[in-house]
């Protein structure tokens, strides 16, 4: 067993340090270099589509392999990733919809705010995960209990990258409410800690109770999802058409049935 305060401190740093890292360094190449916003979306949408196949695999597929088991382990599985789409869509939806004051200086902290702790959620299954693996080694430090300085490097690579996700919508908010560069520079640092806690949070627990982490994975995917449309908004983006909170909820639905639907026919494979 390692000590809870090393495990915690360690994990804290490894987290943590290159959150912040990612984030600031592209809120500082876009202020340098104006990079078109639909390229810095293109590049978090690519990101996206592993992270959450990688997420989604960490929720064990759904549990996909059990059929029509009816199992509530599995009936869990599929409403938490159900609700962690539905809970952070229908919120970015009525906060960016036209109903709002879409000039509001404080929006694109907020929405920010929300797709960082969407994005946050799967990082409490990572905290839960880390400390029972603290709590149970017999190794004599983290590395070695990780499989060495490959699995630290993973796990750091893997935190600045995802940073990176959350921050492109930032800055494509940012750019639309002008919002000035030293207030863009403060809003990050609330959102990378916003970002990081989850997994906080997450190793605590982990440390202090068995839990299963397929549950956060789960909602973590499914708010995965949520996170792709706030960043392809900036891709195709229309000006002259503005979608409704209810269109923008019936677009929802619809692209949670459609998942649904291709999901419950893969069942049928196994």
């Amino acid at each position: 067993m390692i000590e809870f305060g090393v495990a915690f401190i360690e994990f804290v740093l490894a987290t943590f340090v290159p959150i912040f890292a990612g984030m600031f360094l592209l809120v500082g190449i876009s202020e340098a270099t104006k990079i078109d916003i639909r390229y810095l979306s293109a590049y978090a949408l690519g990101l996206l589509f592993w992270f959450f196949f990688d997420t989604l695999n960490d929720a064990v597929q759904l549990d996909v392999n059990q059929g029509y088991s009816f199992d509530l382990g599995h009936i869990g599985l599929v409403l938490l990733f159900s609700i962690g789409f539905l809970l952070f869509a229908l919120l970015g939806g009525r906060l960016s919809s036209k109903y709002e004051d879409a000039s509001s200086r404080n929006l694109p902290l907020i929405l920010a705010i929300l797709v960082a702790v969407g994005m946050g959620i799967h990082g409490v299954g990572e905290g839960i995960e880390f400390g029972g693996l603290a709590v149970g080694t017999q190794a004599m430090s983290i590395l070695d209990a990780i499989g060495g300085i490959g699995g630290g490097i993973a796990y750091v690579l893997h935190k600045l990258l995802e940073s990176t996700i959350v921050i492109v919508v930032f800055i494509a908010l940012a750019r639309t409410s002008g919002l000035p560069f030293r207030k863009q520079l403060w809003q990050t640092l609330t959102i990378g800690f916003v970002f990081g806690i989850p997994s906080m949070v997450g190793e605590v627990a982990g440390y202090s109770i068995p839990i299963d982490s397929t549950w956060f994975f789960a909602m973590g995917a499914g708010a995965a999802i949520f996170v792709v449309l706030e960043v392809i908004k900036p891709i195709f983006a229309n000006r002259e058409s503005e979608v409704s909170y209810l269109q923008w909820t019936r677009i929802s639905v619809a692209m949670l049935l459609g998942f649904l639907l291709l999901y419950a026919a893969a069942l049928f494979h196994s």
